[in-house]
């Protein structure tokens, strides 16, 4: 019996090498052959990636990989040679690695569920090569099932980088790279997401040559989810300083303060409140504080306890403390969120949680703890959701302990080398169908429970041409980012998806205006997201009203949508009714740069005695976020009325905005 159980054990445990390279064949070609440079065309540049014979780690050669300062190419294993994952298998990357200057290098498995066309899938892991100017081993070992789907990541490259910082000129010498796999002997098994399903996204009209909307005040989808148009705070002690310093002392501009009041903001989330130098309970009662002085209500925010970046954890006793001080102070907070990102590890920061089992483990016992404090807590859990291992089983490990789940749902798409519209539509449509899958996800692991998402951060979340970073992308910012934000907002409210959520970010530095609302430094300035907000928030009522009609229609093209699904309208609207019955709102985003279209509103049980309007837009593709004065992108819009029908002009690239009074 003992040698049969050896026999298997050693059996489970066999490894066998499914693909190699060791750069020994004599080529000329560059890259050495099975191997492709990857990214945009500028940075393919065949001399950035040659067979070397100077200093192999073993042998007569090696692979350098050159990255020049400023640039952004990689290369990958050849798409025709591709790894083939099989169901129930671990796999183990090992190669030999050292640079000329010393510091993080990355490499990556990057999955794909097809390469004719190229489909994303999730990618089974990554590693911080952090490389010497001597031969270092460097090992990543994944586990199909946990760390990835053999169904969907169908086809895996191997994907090198020589430098995270794209600003830096840097070599990378790879050699002896070896591939086993070997049967997991307890294999994972999780939901399949590709099999679940969901109705697809509602986008309420068809293709049509104009905006020709029929909209009847008696028709109403639901309630509108006007929570879904919150902004988040950094933290209490943010990085500008505000709105308290590290002395505990609120430092609010006045201007700052009222600008904040008056974008009726439903809904926010601090985090890192338990990491700040005054503790976690004069942390609550400060954020107390100032949701009082901005108008927020504590019922709908969000506290998050952590460290920023998951670099430490609270432990459960200290979050059970400051959750038990929240309740005997008579405050309304009740949204707990364990940990801002704990996934962190995975691009080389984080260290609170090493695997995604320490994360489980610490949300369980959280969650009781608060559970045990606050009987009316609402426990959040943070995932990512294109992780298998962060993601979908983490889902599965916690199920019945979270009430609402963080996905932070950016885009992430590069805003600086693609068309305007597929940013704004585009992106929205493929990451607005990622949600509807979450939503079915949730539903399947957590049967006859409540449990939905409520989002504490999204936004555009697009690195610079030269990998600069995301605040520091103008794009992200202006008018770009604007009416991407409008677009997610208008299916928000209107479907539902979520029950709340906050976009990224309250308050920022004149220096990095890619994500900021408001800048302290300036208090009298304004962003174009500021605006948004402003005048969304007070154009959503009570009822999300159904929409029948036309709209100019957007179909990418094939390199933005491989699948065929993510075609929408150019022009999605929102119609709300307020909750006396008496006002209909109206927002309109015109996902195209250069065309403007017409607008025809056809009302049913409705009469108009007045109709106002106003247009957010801007003319500067590659302006600055922040604005000095509201006249050059605000501006009122004209609307007609006659009879029964409501019309007016939207133009390209703008969010407008349609108040109707009834008689």
């Amino acid at each position: 019996m003992w040698l049969l159980l050896g026999l298997l054990t050693t059996a489970s445990w066999a490894q066998t090498v499914v693909m190699s390279y060791d750069f020994e064949q004599a080529s000329q070609q560059s890259p050495p052959p099975g191997w492709s440079m990857w990214g945009a065309e500028q940075y393919k540049t065949p001399a950035n990636y040659t067979r070397d014979t100077t200093n192999p780690q073993a042998g007569q050669a090696c692979f350098r990989i050159y990255h020049p300062a400023g640039t952004a190419g990689y290369v990958v294993s050849s798409p025709e040679t591709a790894l083939r994952p099989k169901r129930g298998m671990i796999y183990r990357v090992s190669f030999w690695a050292r640079t000329d200057k010393p510091g993080p290098s990355l490499f990556y498995l990057t999955g794909y569920e097809s390469i004719g066309p190229f489909v994303d899938a999730p990618s089974p892991g990554s590693l911080t090569v952090n490389a010497t100017t001597e031969w270092q081993q460097f090992s990543l070992e994944v586990r199909e099932g946990l760390d990835f789907p053999a169904d969907r990541s169908s086809y895996v490259l191997l994907t090198f980088n020589a430098t995270r910082d794209m600003a830096l000129e840097k070599t990378l010498w790879i050699d002896n790279i070896v591939v086993t796999e070997r049967a997991d002997p307890e294999p994972v098994r999780l939901v399949d997401e590709s099999k679940l399903t969901y109705a697809p996204l509602q986008h309420r009209l068809k293709p049509g040559d104009s905006l020709e909307l029929t909209l009847d005040t008696t028709q109403r989808l639901r309630e509108a989810a006007s929570n879904c148009a919150g902004v988040s705070f950094h933290r209490v002690c943010g990085f500008t300083g505000h709105p308290y310093d590290r002395q505990g002392k609120y430092t609010l501009p006045e201007g700052t303060e009222t600008a904040i009041r008056e974008m009726h903001l439903p809904m926010t989330r601090f985090y890192g409140v338990g990491d700040e130098p005054f503790g976690v309970e004069a942390g609550i009662d400060k954020v107390a504080e100032v949701c009082g002085k901005v108008g927020i209500p504590q019922e709908t925010v969000v506290l998050e306890f952590e460290t920023q970046g998951a670099s430490t954890k609270i432990a459960p006793e200290v979050w059970a403390q400051g959750v038990r001080h929240s309740v005997q102070a008579g405050y309304k907070f009740h949204y707990w969120e364990i940990s801002n990102e704990p996934y962190s590890g995975q691009w080389g920061s984080g260290g609170a949680f090493a695997t995604a089992d320490d994360y489980v483990a610490h949300v369980k016992a959280v969650s009781a703890a608060i559970r045990a404090a606050d009987p009316l807590a609402r426990i959040g859990v943070g995932i990512n959701s294109s992780s298998t291992r962060w993601g979908n089983y983490v889902l599965s490990q916690t199920a019945g302990c979270y009430d609402f789940v963080a996905a932070h749902h950016y885009s992430s798409g590069n805003v600086t080398r693609r068309a305007f519209e597929d940013v704004v539509l585009t992106d929205n449509f493929r990451k607005l169908d990622q949600v509807l899958r979450l939503n079915e996800l949730i539903a399947t692991y957590n049967p006859g429970r409540d449990a939905y998402q409520y989002d504490t951060e999204w936004g555009v979340h697009s690195a610079g041409p030269q990998g600069e970073r995301a605040d520091n992308v103008d794009h992200n910012g202006n008018i770009w980012g604007t009416v991407h934000r409008a677009v997610r907002l208008i299916y928000y409210t209107c479907e539902a998806l979520l029950r709340g959520a906050s976009s990224w970010q309250m308050l920022s530095g004149v220096g990095g205006q890619g994500f900021g609302v408001l800048f302290p430094s300036r208090p009298d300035s304004r962003s174009l997201i500021y605006w948004l907000y402003y005048y969304f928030n007070r154009h959503v009522g009570k009822w999300a009203l159904e929409l029948t009609g036309t709209a100019p229609w957007y179909t990418p093209p094939a390199s933005e949508d491989t699948s065929g699904r993510f075609s929408g309208p150019q022009t999605p609207a929102l119609a709300t009714l307020s909750e006396d019955g008496r006002s209909v709102y109206l927002v309109i985003a015109n996902g195209s740069w250069s065309k403007p279209t017409s607008c025809r509103v056809n009302l049913r049980n409705f009469t108009v005695a007045e109709a106002t309007g106003v247009v957010l837009s801007s003319a500067e593709a590659d302006g600055k976020p922040l604005v000095d004065r509201k006249e050059d992108v605000v501006s009122s819009l004209p609307v007609v009325v006659e009879g029964g029908v409501v019309s007016c002009k939207i133009p390209e690239h703008s969010v407008v905005f349609v108040t109707l009074q009834g008689r």
